[in-house]
């Protein structure tokens, strides 16, 4: 089917190869007998998986795309006068210009030729035999189940052949299309290329043996619905004789001898000259009668008005028209920022549609990495990774050294404390544990069988002058730990002031202790 297909293709090629000489359709037939196959790959996936269809648009959506970027490549290597770089160049700036009309024929044509696929397969599942009749065997209605399904086979069988044949009228055609001198009526035949000649051959070759595989599954079906036993080497005689019918019928035309008359692309050319001719008579005749039918009333017409028909001397009027500057050439600035990121979209949506569809098809993939140039290239890749990233690490480990800042000790004691964030009661309590501190640092600390109002009294022989606000700051902080009364904002400030005086005189004092050491 792909190959028929690509055939056909490339027999369609030829005729705008001759109106083109520069171009290169190989490119395009490859990538038409691509889309074809993987057009069956996806309907064959389609009836394996029983798709919905929004299950269905969903993983048809990647395959799109790659059939939009392949057709994209083969219409751009066509062998034309613009450089390959310099196209890419203008796409690159400008991305709308990549959707010239070789582009969008290209689109179509894949998009027909999945069409195609889609619907020759489903024509084949036809043929194929179902279990289920093969489970109403015993069914009253067993006989109009077989009968429907031998006519939905028959059917099937025509529509093959009529598209085979309707496919060969097409070749046909193309062909003489090609072939024929349009130069000069009558003229000897132009050769035909080799593409389309073996694109021929290709078409004919595998339609016979598409219909005769058709016939073959046809005849299975109807052996295994009637339960007959049949030899299990009957398919592959039936392809094999298939084979040599067809490699013979090849062989004895080939062999025939073609210059005893004129052959049937002359022939067709002699014919469609003939006609040209017949046509361009008959628009004579219909040319010259529609002539005389106009011109007998001017006449008339003449004759009753008494006109003159003699050219009048008088001068026709000067027109002057207004003259009008052109306007000043405008620049083009290319959005070369909007344009990068736009392709740079595209290649991660390729990117990721091939990765979907080389999960989809691991044979595919192994076929192509374990041998041939994309080998050699994966292991070069997989060293330049494994190099880059020893490299990057050790680069990093570098840096880190290079830029790792010495952090100093941290002091033993307590956190440093946000004041703001401490509730009334607990900044009390730093108040007078902080006092503890500094005191203890001064030479004074309290032991541990000391209640506050003792050690207060012990701190106030230390520091006379500050006995009110040690008295004011032991009160507050027994009131705080001991006392279930609510502590408020009033008395956190209220105790802060003495807290503070407090601190000064044991700074002080700790600064006299360091100096008489």
């Amino acid at each position: 089917m792909a190959l028929m297909q690509a055939a056909l293709v490339a027999a369609i090629c030829g005729p705008i190869r001759r109106f083109i000489p520069g171009w290169q359709p190989l490119y395009l037939v490859g990538a038409s007998f691509a889309v074809s196959i993987e057009a069956g790959l996806i309907h064959h996936t389609f009836r394996r998986e029983e798709f919905w269809l929004d299950d269905l648009l969903r993983y048809i959506v990647p395959e799109v795309f790659l059939m939009v970027i392949v057709m994209r490549l083969a219409t751009a290597i066509t062998g034309e006068a613009t450089p390959l770089i310099e196209r890419a160049r203008g796409w690159l700036y400008d991305p709308l210009s990549i959707f010239d009309i070789a582009f969008v024929c290209a689109v179509l044509l894949g998009l027909l030729l999945g069409a195609l696929s889609h619907t020759l397969m489903s024509t084949l599942f036809v043929l194929e035999p179902r279990d289920s009749e093969l489970a109403l065997a015993d069914h009253d209605d067993a006989q109009t189940v077989v009968m429907l399904a031998n006519q939905d086979r028959t059917a099937a069988l025509a529509r093959i052949s009529s598209r085979f044949v309707f496919g060969g009228v097409v070749l046909l055609l193309a062909l003489g299309i090609e072939a024929v001198n349009i130069q000069r009526i009558a003229a000897p035949a132009l050769p035909l290329s080799q593409l389309s000649a073996a694109a021929a051959l290709v078409y004919f070759t595998c339609g016979f043996l598409l219909y005769s595989q058709a016939r073959l599954a046809r005849l299975r079906a109807r052996w295994r619905i009637d339960g007959a036993h049949v030899a299990g080497d009957v398919p592959q005689r039936w392809t094999r004789i298939s084979w040599l019918i067809i490699v013979g019928v090849v062989v004895i035309a080939a062999l025939l001898p073609r210059s005893y008359g004129l052959g049937l692309l002359a022939t067709l050319q002699r014919s469609i000259g003939l006609l040209g001719y017949l046509i361009a008579l008959i628009g004579y005749a219909l040319t010259s009668l529609l002539g005389l039918l106009a011109i007998i009333p001017l006449l008339i017409l003449s004759w009753l008005t008494g006109g003159s028909t003699a050219a009048s001397n008088t001068p026709l009027p000067s027109l002057a028209f207004p003259t009008f500057e052109a306007p000043p050439p405008g620049t083009f600035e290319p959005r070369l920022w909007a344009a990068i990121l736009f392709w740079i979209c595209m290649a991660l949506l390729a990117v990721y549609a091939a990765s979907i569809v080389l999960q989809r098809n691991p044979g595919l993939v192994q076929a192509l990495t374990r041998r041939g140039p994309l080998l050699w290239l994966l292991r070069r890749l997989g060293w330049l990774w494994r190099d880059t990233r020893s490299w990057a690490g050790q680069a990093a480990e570098r840096a880190r050294t290079l830029f790792q800042r010495r952090t100093p000790p941290r002091r033993a004691g307590l956190p440093a404390l946000r004041l703001a964030r401490l509730a009334p009661r607990e900044l009390v309590r730093y108040f007078y544990r902080s006092t503890l501190r500094r005191a203890a640092a001064g030479g004074v600390p309290r032991r541990t069988d000391q209640t506050p109002y003792e050690y207060s009294a012990q701190l106030a022989q230390l520091l006379p002058e500050a006995q009110p606000d040690i008295a004011e700051l032991t009160e507050s902080f027994v009131l705080a730990e001991y006392s279930p009364r609510p502590i408020g904002d009033d008395d956190a400030r209220r105790v802060r002031r003495p807290w503070e005086r407090v601190r000064r005189r044991l700074r002080t004092l700790g600064k006299r202790g360091e100096g008489d050491a």
